[in-house]
């Protein structure tokens, strides 16, 4: 018979040892470097997955600085109106604008700007109707049509341009930060704009005033109207609105004829 050869497995001798070690040593980095690599992607996709989130809450995704500056002057008019100045922080407003915080410093830098902010918004609307008004009945007299065309026109498309109008003057008077702002630099659009139609406007005012008195007589009157649309119910307010015309077309007829209002000359002569 033969002998079976038995196959002998010879220990490993040190040199091989080591290149075996090295070998698996090498292996280990690398699937520790693949997976540290994973990781750091993974993270990395994570953030800016995390950055794209608060840039699009900071700017929404799609839209320009003037539709983030119109959404935060809508939210704010929104929650000035219905909370007041001091209940009103920029965090609410950018909350209900969609948006981070930061946009509100970035794009109006405190709340007292962001409050004059809203008011030029509103005093342009404002402007842009008491012009329409003035277009539409170039024949009859400018107020205080103008100024009742315009306020109802606000309260029909937002009552909060109104509502904010009604409290401006008080929030301004009763905040120092607000005073500031607003008494400094120059003199506001609405303003040029009452002074200029009354100057113009001489149907009311027959006696020839200066029309920067009758321009703070028309701001009062404005004032006064927005107060009331922002207290009276719907039909109150058109109610009144309604009365203010006819009346007021009672003296500017009194006024033009030399008649007062039941029909008489100013000797009490019956026409």
């Amino acid at each position: 018979m033969t002998a079976t050869k038995r196959t002998v497995v010879k220990p490993m001798t040190g040199t091989r040892r080591t290149v075996a070690k090295t070998a698996q040593s090498k292996t280990a980095q690398s699937k520790t470097a693949q997976s540290k690599t994973a990781q750091s992607k993974t993270a990395q996709s994570k953030t800016a997955q995390s950055k794209t989130a608060q840039r699009r809450r900071g700017r929404p995704a799609n839209t320009s600085t003037n539709d983030t500056v119109a959404a935060v002057l809508v939210a704010a008019r929104v929650q000035f109106a219905a909370h007041g100045y001091s209940a009103t922080s920029n965090r609410t407003v950018a909350s209900s604008a969609g948006l981070a915080h930061t946009a509100i410093y970035n794009h109006f830098g405190s709340k007292a700007l962001l409050f004059t902010a809203v008011f030029v918004d509103v005093q342009d609307r404002l402007i842009e109707e008491l012009d329409n008004s003035v277009r539409e009945t170039p024949s009859t007299p400018v107020f205080p049509r103008a100024l009742l065309d315009g306020i109802e026109a606000l309260r029909d498309t937002d009552p909060t341009y109104v509502e904010f109008l009604a409290s401006m003057y008080t929030e301004v008077r009763r905040h120092p930060e607000l005073r500031e702002v607003f008494q400094s630099g120059d003199s506001f659009p609405i303003l040029d704009k009452l002074r200029e139609l009354a100057a113009t406007d001489s149907a009311f005012d027959p006696e020839g005033r200066e029309p920067e008195d009758n321009m703070w007589f028309w701001i009062t009157f404005a004032l006064g109207l927005a107060q009331l649309s922002t207290l009276a119910d719907s039909q109150t307010f058109s109610l009144t609105v309604e009365a203010l015309r006819r009346q007021f077309a009672t003296l500017q007829l009194a006024n033009t004829t030399g008649l007062d209002t039941k029909g008489s000359d100013s000797k009490g002569r019956n026409s």
